[in-house]
């Protein structure tokens, strides 16, 4: 698997900073050298056998490594799997993830995989039980339940089947370490294999649909528990509700079936991806449209995720993107809303007689090729247009909506004049009053510019989608738009923006379509193609070649910018790393004195007043450098992962 040079760096910093150096040598020499046997190893890095097999063990069992041996020479080769490295920069992004969503247990469950890579079922148990809380002294032997954390073998047995019915966890089986494209080879290998004489011909349709469904078989093995699960303790979607945004416990979990205890289970990253998309992509609505629609939003993308297990499509499976097909109807979102939310509160409110409900209420089956595709392009009958007086609303923004206290009793407020300006309407239901209120979120989200979501379907007070490609498009042209204006200031970013829009443009047009002087035009344009952002094309009138007879024509290639953009952030990665290591290093006393046992906790009382301040200074420096990584690894994950 291909890697830059930088991405490699990072892996390499990454392993050596949780794991040690060992491992770190043993994964940079495979990253560089692609994939190896152990006496290719020994050569490249002149170590011995006995300590690349301590590393290379350490690798395994954190899930770092593709490993496979060959049946015939009994040769075990080993190849670095770069995508798992990275991901060790998530993990507390996972843990609050899981902590939000599902409760304190769950993540407790969690973080103890990703401590141990992947471990026996009857390991867990047999963990857990020496870490439960001590009783309470009573005879029934009772525990404290305020911490939330996971305290028998019956309570692990249903947080870790929950799990597992989310697909947060998965479960290992013997070809769980095979590279999914060395699978993919020997599948097709198997299926396109000719007898002795028989001529080689090409692919068959009929042997592309076994090989499809030999590989989805491969891939779906992990779900065998699942389904189980699914089937005796019902499925997730039904069973998963969410309330103060975690996921409530049911009694029944308590008195199901323990799970066999021989299972290997690991840490599903691709489904963990799939929560973090979702934070991502509600944060981007909130900061567009507010919280409340934020928080509305959110809990539309939860249930759409129960049964979306990655973000993106599987390269070698023809398969369009996942819940590309999957909607949510509005009573569904409302059962699942949190009721803490108010949603009075985040949008405007206008009177009945303005609002045009035929145009606002307009159902959109398939996604829009633009967003300036018109309602009338779109195959319905057309509707008519609301008038601009019906689009504002009548309110005065000067004095707001007033307290909740007469928003909840209906009460008309007034300008300070006594004429009331925004009347809530109440048909006697409360209910009813909420759900309308929380369509009107679903509405904002839909009509606005980034088409947040679609209203697809009538059933259930109306349907809704995402499209998430089309969303996360936009997601990615805002981060690429901030990340050159950084760089290159507003100038830079309208040539960018021009560029992207007309597609290749003449050098002596850009001055007049960016208003711009021409030497500043130049100037920026030249900075911009140093950086790699954009380029030029030289087209001669004539074989001459001479500059005043050749067209200078200036273009933008997105996709190569995207690839620079994600090198030129894992190099700030690992600049970052870098430094975090270089100020280890130089408080090195300090710190290996306050990793003692007997100065955990007690650090202010034992150490002197000089040592502590260097001490909470470097807290401090650390504090924003793993910041910085964090903030970094936001971009990597639209860029690359979403």
């Amino acid at each position: 698997m291909l890697v830059t040079k930088h991405a490699a760096e990072l892996c390499a910093l990454l392993v050596n900073d949780l794991y040690g150096e060992l491992p770190s040598r043993i994964l940079a020499t495979l990253l560089t050298k692609g994939r190896s046997t152990i006496a290719q190893l020994a050569q490249h890095t002149s170590l011995p056998p006995r300590f690349l097999r301590n590393g290379l063990s350490v690798l395994i069992q954190q899930n770092l490594l593709y490993h496979h041996t060959d049946p015939d020479s009994r040769g075990t080769s080993y190849e670095a799997n770069p995508d798992a490295c990275y991901t060790l920069t998530r993990s507390g992004k996972i843990l609050e993830a899981i902590e939000s969503q599902f409760g304190t247990a769950e993540r407790d469950l969690v973080q103890t995989l990703l401590q141990l890579g992947f471990a026996r079922i009857a390991d867990l148990t047999q963990a857990f039980k020496g870490r439960a809380p001590k009783t309470n002294g009573h005879t029934n032997g009772s525990t404290d339940a305020s911490s939330g954390l996971i305290e028998s073998e019956s309570h692990l047995n249903a947080v870790l089947g929950r799990l597992i019915q989310a697909e947060i966890i998965e479960t290992m089986r013997g070809d769980s370490f095979r590279n999914p494209r060395d699978v993919h080879r020997e599948i097709e290998q198997e299926t396109t294999r000719t007898g002795p004489g028989e001529k080689t011909s090409k692919i068959t349709v009929d042997q592309v649909g076994q090989i499809m469904s030999k590989y989805r078989t491969y891939k779906e093995q992990g779900k065998s528990l699942k389904r189980q699960l699914d089937l005796t303790r019902g499925t997730s979607g039904k069973r998963r509700k969410l309330q103060s945004g975690r996921g409530r416990q049911l009694d029944d979990d308590l008195d199901a079936p323990p799970l066999n205890p021989n299972i290997v289970v690991r840490i599903n990253h691709e489904k963990c991806l799939v929560e973090l998309r979702n934070r991502r992509m509600a944060t981007f609505a909130a900061d567009i449209l507010g919280e409340v629609t934020g928080a509305v939003y959110r809990t539309l993308l939860d249930l759409l995720s129960v049964d979306i297990s990655k973000c993106r499509p599987d390269p070698l499976l023809e398969e369009e993107m996942p819940g590309h097909r999957l909607t949510v109807s509005t009573m569904d979102i409302y059962h699942h809303l949190d009721e803490s939310i108010n949603v009075q509160s985040g949008i405007g409110k206008a009177p009945k007689d303005k609002i045009d409900f035929q145009s606002a209420e307009k159902i959109r089956p398939e996604a829009q090729d633009s967003e300036s595709d018109s309602d009338a392009s779109d195959g319905d009958m057309p509707v008519r247009r609301p008038a601009p007086a019906a689009r504002s609303l009548d309110m005065d923004m000067d004095n707001g909506f007033g307290s909740d206290e007469d928003q909840e009793s209906g009460v008309p407020h007034t300008n300070g004049h006594g004429k009331p300006k925004v009347k809530f309407e109440d048909d006697g239901s409360s209910k009813n009053n909420r759900i309308e209120q929380m369509r009107q979120h679903l509405f904002l989200l839909a009509e606005s510019k980034h088409r947040f979501v679609r209203h697809c379907g009538t059933q259930g007070r109306g349907q809704w989608t995402v499209d998430f490609s089309k969303v996360l498009n936009r997601l990615k042209e805002t981060e690429l738009d901030a990340y050159i204006e950084q760089s290159f200031g507003r100038h830079g970013l309208r040539l960018t923006r021009i560029l992207r829009e007309k597609g290749k443009l003449d050098e002596k047009m850009l001055p007049s379509a960016a208003l711009m002087k021409k030497s500043d035009v130049q100037l920026k344009m030249i900075a911009m193609q140093m950086a790699g952002l954009v380029d030029v094309q030289e087209v001669p009138k004539d074989n001459s070649r001479m500059a005043n007879r050749t067209l200078f024509f200036w273009f933008f290639d997105r996709e190569r910018t995207e690839s620079q953009v994600l090198d030129d952030i894992y190099k700030a990665m690992v600049r970052c790393l870098e430094t975090l290591q270089v100020e280890r290093h130089k408080e090195r006393n300090i710190l290996s004195f306050v990793e003692r046992k007997d100065v955990q906790g007690k650090e202010e009382e034992v150490m002197t007043t000089e040592h502590y301040d260097k001490y909470n200074d470097h807290l401090a420096v650390e504090e924003k450098l793993l910041g910085q990584v964090m903030r970094l690894d936001e971009m990597v994950a639209v860029f690359r992962d979403y």
